[in-house]
Parts: structure tokens; C-alpha cells; sequence
């Protein structure tokens, strides 16, 4: 897991250096770099697999060709085999070089016989071709930028602002996505000309040329038949293989339970694959919400080692600044809890895996409750619209936003095109979207920063490519039966989880709600969006987000409080990375002031 940058057409070792510094939290252990007349690739490392020869960027025999890489290919052990009897040699025990091998035999095939998380970009000395590709889920991100004839990528788009060149101005288009669903679908950015490779994208920049397209994305298709136990099974086997294969690793290996049952099916595999103790982490809130009770149940079921940490949600804000310099971009507040949880895990573990993605494969979100197959005589509009209140976004509400910013909005709505999609149901065109979108563009994206803010790694079994595609082509009942959400993974997970967790309600990492409650969020909402930054930015019409500072109570209060906070962030947003202040833009955020936010106990079983 590390943080990767560079660029191709021109030379500039003072750029590289500063793309280099503004990753170091991604990887705070070491750094390299290939610099070359043109192109250059940069690298900051997070120690995880092959300690000693591990660093990076890695070349071939001759040296034509370089790589860097961000993130893990699990199965680099069976193809390095297959490379040495081909002849090649190893410099390295790591994963990076059999990329550099494969590219040698196979160009840009070899993308289809990677199984893992990453990023990379891979220099070809010899064809002056630089060549990006992503995972296939988007669980490692990728930046570009092209300006004139210099092209830029890196791991995060605050390090191609380090290019004076570039320019600081938002994308029209990119707001309204954000106002209409409070995150960012689709490889576009807040910056207009920043664009993120998609999931299972590749890229390659060659003599100032540019060829694009994907080796892979979530298809959909007619379900297979097959009876329920072979499902199960099948399912169990599958799993099984991917949290083995999340398990490689040179440094100690944790898991975060939420107290829910997907990091409960991953805690429960990882016991019976390790045969001894590992570390879990869980964070709380004191109140009804509070999953710790049931986490540390779960923590003595498996015999793990346990620690749990409390967050007090009054004090956020003064960390939402640096904050959003690690996550660049305003999102739902989920993201805080983890943010703080990586903190205190870091010191423990190096690698956390954790439930995401099971929701996504198996209908968990209340949301996709409309489209059980018990409800398939509803009509297809009011599916949407059920489906869209339930993402708790303004749902394209033109009360909100300016006439500035319902202009730029354009065809494509990525919504909109999956119900136009052709497939074999409701619920699979929402699945696929749910996997297309929301899963890399939000749940993805915010675990990635908030865990390598603090340099830890979050592993994510459920989405192993190879039991995604097997959950995409079960038919619905496996995954809804009547209204019972994830049938077919409580009934593989059934012996392994305890029945309160098997039976219990969805659980995640909860986020503080109580915060819209608070004067505080109010007065520093007031004081980011006063009425000269409202006027100036002309995204949302004053009239509307004034609304937002009324008092109210009960869901009212938190739906507005919701929408509140990411008008709040947005502002945040144009002031870290858009404004003339920040042109001097920060290497390093200050330090985070959440020392009197957490307390820390550690249960041992």
C-alpha cells in the first residue's frame, strides 16, 4: 500500500519531489523515483510485503521497463512461479515486479490475470508508452490530468496541484452531481480537467496520444440456475479463498468489527484460516446506537484480542479542515468515525480487513428494499423515487441549487442510465449500479483516505472479483427473500457468526448524528457559508440553504442537518484546494487537534 505519482512529456525533478511529499501519509516508511527527460515516476512507500527488497519503482532485466504500484496483487506468488519457468528473473520478493514481467510477455493483458487491489503506472522506455490501469472494484484510486502536452497521474489529486501549471477552477458539472447525490459518480472531480481512471480502467499515454478503455466492470446477466445449497456452498468455498488470499502479508494483519454481520463473516474466517489471535477494533458512541456491546461479544466468540475507542462528536469541526484535505471531497459524514478509528488502529496493525462490499453484491442497504422480487408489481417510477429518497440526496430537488448550477447539469445522469439499462430485473440494474458507482465512488473512496491518512491498509474480501461475479449471477431470491436483506450470505455465514448478529439489524461504522443537533454545527456552518461566500459561489440558492438553519426534530432535523454539512464541506472544499489562497497549497495539513476526542479500551479474551 503506498501513494503513487508521476508524469510523461516533460522533465521537472522539482515537481516530482513535491508530488512525492504530498503522499507521504500514504506511505511514510520510504520513497523512490525514476526521473527521466520523459517521463518520471514517483513512489512513497507503506512497508507490507517484502520488507527488505520491496522498494520501488521495480524494473525488468535491462531496465526498459518501471513501475510503480499502489495497493496488493494477491496472487503475485503463483504468477512469479509461472514467470520463472519462463525464464525470467526476480530481483525482488514482492508483488510489484511480476507486473513488470508479464508486461514484458503479455502488454496490456496482463491486467486480466491480476487478482487484487492497485493502482500502478508502468514506463516503457522503449515505446515511449506509459501505461495506468486500476482494479477492477476502483478499490485503490487514480488521478490524471492532461494540460497542453504535460499529462499527470497520481494516487490523489491534491499531488498533481502541486503543478503550478495547472488550474484551479471548478467543474459545473461535477457540483450538480454532488448537490443531486451527495457524492461524486463517474470519473469526473470537483476539478474541472481532473478525471479519475474508473474501476477496472486502464489508460495509455503514448508520443503526447492518449487510448482509453476498461479490461473490466460488473456485467449483467441472466442468473444461473442453481438450488439453494449449492449456492450456499459454492459461496463458502469462494469466500473462504478470498479472505485467505487478504490474509498475505509480512506484518501483523487486524480486522475492524462493526458489530454487524458482514465484519463478522470476515472476524469468523479469518479465526478458522489463522488458528490463533488476532487484534479488532471497533468504535463507538455513548447512546441507543453504541455497536461496542455487541463488538465485543463478537470479539470474545472469535477469541480475539480487543480494543474499542469512543468518539465524542462535539469536536469534529475543528478537524473538518484537515479532514478534507485528506478526503477531497465533500461526502455524507460517515467518513468521520473511520477517520478517527485508523488513528488508533495504526499503532496496532499495519493491515485491517474489513466487511465493505457485501451490501453492494447482496441487497443490504434499506434503500434497495423496493426492489425485493416481493414487490415487483410496483411500478418502476415509484421504485426510483422510493430508492432515490432512501440515498438521503436532494434527488435533483432544483429548489436547492442556483440556475448556475442546474444549467450545467447534461445528459448521462448515471441514475438515469441504469434503469434505462437493459437487464434481467430491477433489483440487478440497481445492484449493478449500486457496484458501478456509489460502492468505488463513495464507500470506497472514503475508506481508502480515511484509512491512508494515517498510513493503514484496509483489505476488502467481499470484493474479490471472483465472488463478485459469482454473487452478480445468482438469482434475486438468493439475495432477497421477501424482505429479508442478504439471504443467501446469512444463511453461508449461519455456524460461523452468532445468531444475534445473524438475526440483528444492519450495523456499520455509525456516523454522529448528533452533531446536527448541536450550536456548534450551526455556528460554524454560519460562519463557512456567510452570505459573501453564498453570493460568490452561486451554487445554491441563498434562499433555500437559509431553510437549513431553522430549527426542527426527529428525521426532519437529520435530513436537513445531512444536507447542511455538505454545503458546509463543499465550502471547506473551495477553500483547501479552488481559492487564490490556496494556490500556496499545504504539503502537509497541520496536525489533527482530535486528542481530546477519543478514549481507548482494550478487552482481552
Amino acid at each position: 500500500m503506498c501513494g503513487i505519482c508521476g508524469f510523461a512529456g516533460f522533465d521537472d525533478a522539482g515537481l516530482l519531489r513535491r508530488m512525492m511529499a504530498s503522499l507521504t501519509h500514504r506511505g511514510p516508511d520510504s520513497e523512490g523515483f525514476f526521473s527521466g527527460p520523459e517521463a518520471s515516476l514517483g513512489f512513497r512507500r507503506l512497508s507490507i510485503i517484502d520488507l527488505v527488497t520491496g522498494e520501488q519503482p521495480v524494473a525488468n532485466e535491462d531496465g526498459t521497463v518501471r513501475v510503480v504500484l499502489n495497493g496488493e496483487v494477491y496472487n503475485f506468488g503463483e504468477l512469479r512461479q509461472q514467470l520463472e519457468r519462463r525464464g525470467h528473473r526476480f530481483s525482488t520478493s514482492g508483488d510489484a515486479e511480476v507486473i513488470v514481467h508479464l508486461y514484458e510477455d503479455e502488454g496490456e493483458a496482463l491486467l486480466a490475470r491480476l487478482q487484487g487491489m492497485f493502482a500502478f503506472a508502468l514506463w516503457d522506455a522503449k515505446r515511449k508508452r506509459l501505461l495506468l490501469a486500476r482494479d477492477r472494484l476502483g478499490i485503490k484510486p487514480l488521478y490524471f490530468v492532461r494540460a497542453g502536452e504535460r499529462f499527470l497521474f497520481a494516487s490523489e489529486a491534491k499531488a498533481l496541484l502541486q503543478d503550478p501549471e495547472l488550474p484551479r477552477r471548478l467543474n459545473p458539472r461535477a457540483v450538480d452531481r454532488l448537490l443531486r447525490y451527495l457524492y461524486l459518480p463517474g470519473p469526473e472531480t470537483l476539478l474541472e480537467g481532473v478525471l479519475r481512471l474508473p474501476p477496472g480502467g486502464w489508460l495509455v499515454w503514448q508520443n503526447g496520444d492518449i487510448r482509453r478503455g476498461r479490461y473490466w466492470e460488473p456485467h449483467l446477466e441472466q442468473p444461473r440456475p442453481v438450488s439453494e445449497d449449492e449456492a450456499v456452498a459454492e459461496f463458502r468455498r469462494r469466500f473462504e479463498e478470498a479472505v485467505r488470499s487478504h490474509l498475505v502479508s509480512d506484518v501483523p494483519v487486524g480486522a475492524l468489527l462493526s458489530g454487524g454481520l458482514d465484519s463478522a463473516g470476515v472476524a469468523a474466517q479469518m479465526t478458522r484460516l489463522l488458528g490463533r489471535p488476532f487484534k479488532t477494533f471497533t468504535v463507538g458512541f455513548a447512546g441507543a446506537d453504541d455497536e461496542r456491546p455487541i463488538a465485543r461479544r463478537l470479539a470474545e466468540h472469535f477469541g480475539t484480542e480487543h480494543q474499542e475507542f469512543e468518539l465524542r462528536p462535539e469536536h469534529f469541526l475543528e478537524d473538518l479542515p484537515r479532514i478534507l484535505w485528506h478526503l477531497e471531497e465533500p461526502t455524507p459524514i460517515s467518513f468521520l468515525p473511520l477517520f478517527y478509528l485508523a488513528r488508533f488502529v495504526r499503532p496496532h496493525v499495519k493491515v485491517a480487513l474489513i466487511g465493505e462490499g457485501a451490501d453492494e453484491l447482496f441487497g443490504g442497504y434499506r434503500r434497495l428494499l423496493p426492489f425485493s422480487p416481493a414487490l415487483r408489481f410496483l411500478p418502476l417510477g415509484l421504485q426510483r423515487r422510493l430508492y432515490q429518497f432512501g440515498l438521503h440526496s436532494l434527488g435533483g430537488a432544483d429548489g436547492a441549487r442556483s440556475a448556475q448550477a442546474a444549467a450545467a447539469h447534461l445528459a448521462g445522469d448515471p441514475l438515469q442510465s441504469a434503469f434505462e439499462a437493459a437487464g434481467p430485473t430491477p433489483l440487478a440494474r440497481i445492484l449493478n449500479f449500486e457496484q458501478r458507482y456509489p460502492l468505488p465512488d463513495y464507500q470506497l473512496h472514503r475508506v481508502d483516505r480515511m484509512t491512508m491518512a494515517w498510513g493503514l491498509e484496509a483489505r476488502v474480501p467481499y470484493l474479490d472479483h471472483r465472488l463478485v461475479e459469482y454473487a452478480n449471477s445468482l438469482p434475486d431470491g438468493l439475495k432477497m427473500r421477501r424482505f429479508e436483506r442478504k439471504y443467501l450470505l446469512r444463511r453461508a455465514l449461519a455456524g460461523l457468526v452468532p445468531a444475534e448478529v445473524l438475526e440483528g439489524k444492519k450495523r456499520g461504522f455509525g456516523a454522529p448524528f448528533r452533531l446536527w443537533y448541536s450550536a456548534d454545527f450551526r455556528e460554524a456552518a454560519r460562519r463557512y457559508l456567510d452570505e459573501g461566500h453564498m453570493r460568490e459561489r452561486s451554487w445554491f440558492r441563498r434562499e433555500w440553504a437559509r431553510t437549513l438553519f431553522r430549527p426542527g426534530w426527529g428525521w426532519w432535523e437529520r435530513r436537513r442537518g445531512s444536507q447542511l454539512f455538505l454545503l458546509l464541506t463543499l465550502e471547506i472544499y473551495c477553500r483547501l484546494f479552488v481559492d487564490p489562497a490556496a494556490h500556496d497549497f499545504p504539503v502537509v495539513p497541520p496536525p489533527t487537534t482530535a486528542r481530546a476526542l477519543t478514549t481507548a479500551t482494550e478487552v482481552r479474551t
